[in-house]
């Protein structure tokens, strides 16, 4: 039996597959979505100054960003590849479509007269259409070449689904999914930017609706509360829950050199998708939910004197300095929140 082949363990860089992978879709994403993000928030702060939109415009226009980003995250749910057919993980050696998070299934009759390990990843693809995890898990008795032009020989585990020796052969590196899947990742790509573009432009409103709704002298108060909320409640136990989610989808685990569980070399990409993206569409009902209680706050406290001048400036087009506007939009809401204190900046 072949000896377990290190071909295919590292790529450009001595970085292992798996994480050169992995950060070359999140370099790709963040090329592509932060400057989405940076042109959205400059779109909702051109939107505000240009249609002169009060506290209560602003709140729809943060409703109605947070909306629109939420349709469109649902369209991802549709644009996904399926798994790739490994042997002893998402198909079985015979063939058969099934998932299994237990390594025991790794090990079959194909194999059983091989002494492998179930912690080595060198895939190899057969000439059956499936990825085996080793040569030595396809039963392989012998090889031909050096590198990545080594063909394998006589695998016992590739023959059971060819009748002729000839397809009992296998190539360094996992079979490719099929042309669908790049086309399906530029869709993803196209729906993610204009995502982004949707959520971002909600984001200045949302920040002068904190600023406008708020007494001149519990501004800086509520500006470190607001904060401080982002970076407990989001960023700091965000990448770790979202890690758990994830964590739990893979199939296949590495395994470090001085032993210890390392990263995931395969996971299922099905599951993957619904835990990813299902976790951030109930983050985005929760604003969504947040976001339409203020809305009916500020409507229920709005007078309708107050939307029919804030209307009829909008129609007959004043011409007012920007700092005019900002006292004039600030004393509109204190007088309607505290009319018994009637302040201006």
């Amino acid at each position: 039996m072949l000896p377990v082949s290190q071909y295919g363990r590292k790529t450009q860089m001595s970085v292992p597959k798996s994480q050169s992978g992995r950060v070359f879709f999140c370099l790709i994403l963040g090329l592509i979505n932060i400057p989405a993000v940076a042109f959205g928030i400059f779109s909702g702060g051109l939107i505000m100054k240009k249609f002169r939109i009060n506290v209560l415009g602003a709140a729809k226009l943060s409703l109605g960003s947070s909306f629109f980003g939420y349709l469109l995250l649902l369209s991802l749910f549709a644009m996904g590849c399926e798994n790739s057919d490994v042997a002893g993980l998402t198909v079985s050696y015979h063939g058969t479509k099934q998932i299994t998070h237990y390594e025991q299934g790794l090990f079959a009759e194909c194999n059983s007269g091989c002494i492998c390990s179930k912690n080595d990843w060198d895939p190899i693809c057969g000439e059956n259409g499936i990825t085996y995890i080793s040569a030595c898990l396809a039963g392989c008795q012998a090889s031909n070449g050096s590198g990545k032009s080594t063909v394998f020989y006589n695998c016992s585990c590739v023959g059971i689904l060819e009748s002729s020796s000839r397809s009992s052969s296998a190539v360094v590196g996992p079979c490719q999914k099929g042309k669908e899947c790049p086309k399906m990742f530029l869709y993803f790509l196209v729906v993610s930017v204009i995502t982004s573009y949707t959520l971002s432009v909600g984001g200045t409103p949302g920040y002068i609706l904190l600023l406008r709704c708020i007494k001149p002298h519990l501004k800086s108060f509520a500006l470190g509360i607001y904060t401080l909320a982002v970076r407990v409640l989001a960023g700091i136990p965000a990448p770790v829950y979202y890690g758990v989610a994830i964590d739990t989808t893979c199939l296949k685990w590495g395994s470090k050199r001085c032993g210890g569980r390392g990263a995931c070399r395969l996971y299922d990409s099905r599951a993957l998708r619904y835990v990813y993206l299902g976790l951030t569409l109930v983050l985005g009902t929760m604003s969504i939910f947040f976001s339409i209680a203020v809305l009916w706050i500020l409507r229920k406290r709005s007078t309708p004197q107050d939307e029919t001048i804030s209307a009829s400036r909008r129609g007959t087009g004043l011409t007012k300095k920007r700092k005019d506007n900002f006292v004039n939009s600030d004393h509109l809401i204190q007088t309607t929140y505290w009319p018994e204190k009637e302040t201006r900046l």
